[in-house]
């Protein structure tokens, strides 16, 4: 059956669906839901990600990882979890740096968190030649027990949440409903339940009528599981996205805003049309992770934009190194891939970097 076929069933029998139910249906629940069959990433798709812009961003993550590793005492074992991986782009340039640290590829096991049955085909295909065992899960409970370091690069975007908007005082929940005049799926609200009513009323104080919060439940599930796992056997965790990071109390009225947006060939698209076949994702509310992450007793963070990151772990160091044996063509390219990552005014603002370590 259709996605949109199954969101009409699901309306049909409640009366409507929520946003984050919606997006479950839409991007993984089913065997033709959009993150189970999307074959590609990058030009050809409907997005790109930083990745398959440049091999410099895993070489990167890889130098971040490696003195994390160091951090942490250089254990003989730990795990690196990477949570969507897609096509394997950004592991397989991590790779190809890590043997500038034998010690550190020889104590890594890598476990890759993925859904999508095409992008595993991919991932083995383009890690094999580099000689490195690889276990792939579709869920966190079996993770031996060691240290764990974490990559989740455009991950929590794509999680399911829901969307409270404020009217006249009161908040309601989005959701779906089908218009009974032309049978179009359309936005409605529902009421919440009092106590949600009354949580909601102290944390935002500062919403007027209209604002609009998010909360990704299932990013909160998973942030929390896999800090336990830190907290208890030590580690570090990074997470890149676009997103922001403000505390409910210093929220002005102007920062509560709908997030959630649809891409289909590299442009903006109307939400529920052609449901399943677009890629939905919101904005990563980064001070929610950090909060979730603290419950764990994890008491490291940095925050900073991806430029910062970037720039301060050498990616202009490494991309002049790596312009020393090209073409002028090359070299041009790889300038342009640089930038393209690290200016405000493309990807080095909007996407931020949360890191977090506990020691044992």
């Amino acid at each position: 059956m259709a996605i949109d076929s199954k969101i009409r069933q699901v309306i049909a029998e409640n009366g409507h669906i929520k946003v984050d139910e919606m997006m479950r249906e839409v991007l993984s629940l089913h065997s033709n839901s959009y993150y189970k069959t999307i074959k590609n990433i990058g030009s050809d798709s409907d997005f790109i990600t930083s990745p398959e812009i440049s091999q410099l961003f895993g070489e990167i993550i890889a130098i971040w990882t490696i003195t994390q590793w160091e951090k942490i005492g250089k254990p003989d074992k730990f795990i690196l979890l990477e949570l969507g991986p897609g096509t394997g782009s950004l592991m397989h340039d991590f790779l190809r740096v890590c043997n500038i640290e034998p010690d550190f590829l020889r104590a890594m096991e890598i476990y890759l968190y993925d859904i999508n049955p095409n992008f595993i085909n991919k991932q083995r295909e383009k890690i094999a030649p580099l000689n490195k065992e690889i276990k792939w899960i579709n869920n966190f409970d079996n993770l031996p027990s060691a240290p764990l370091i974490i990559i989740a690069n455009e991950f929590f975007d794509a999680l399911p949440i829901k969307q409270y908007i404020k009217v006249k005082k009161h908040w309601f929940e989005y959701v779906f409903i089908t218009d009974p005049y032309n049978g179009n799926i359309k936005y409605d609200k529902m009421s919440v339940h009092k106590n949600l009513q009354m949580q909601l009323d102290i944390e935002h104080i500062n919403a007027n009528d209209g604002a609009v919060f998010e909360e990704s439940i299932e990013s909160l599930v998973i942030i929390r599981k896999l800090s336990s796992h830190i907290e208890n056997h030590s580690g570090s965790a990074l997470i890149i996205d676009y997103g922001y990071n403000i505390k409910a109390e210093n929220r002005k009225r102007s920062q509560y805003n709908s997030t959630l947006q649809a891409m289909k060939n590299h442009k903006y698209w109307p939400i529920i049309d052609t449901l399943g076949e677009a890629d939905i994702t919101s904005h990563v509310d980064f001070n929610a992770l950090e909060k979730a992450a603290r419950e764990q007793k994890i008491v490291k963070f940095d925050y900073c934009t991806q430029r910062e990151f970037l720039l301060n772990y050498g990616i202009e160091l490494r991309s002049k190194i790596l312009q020393k044996s090209l073409s002028k063509a090359e070299y041009y390219i790889i300038d342009k891939q640089v930038e393209r990552l690290t200016s405000p005014s493309m990807m080095g603002e909007l996407f931020k970097v949360l890191s977090f370590t506990s020691l044992k």
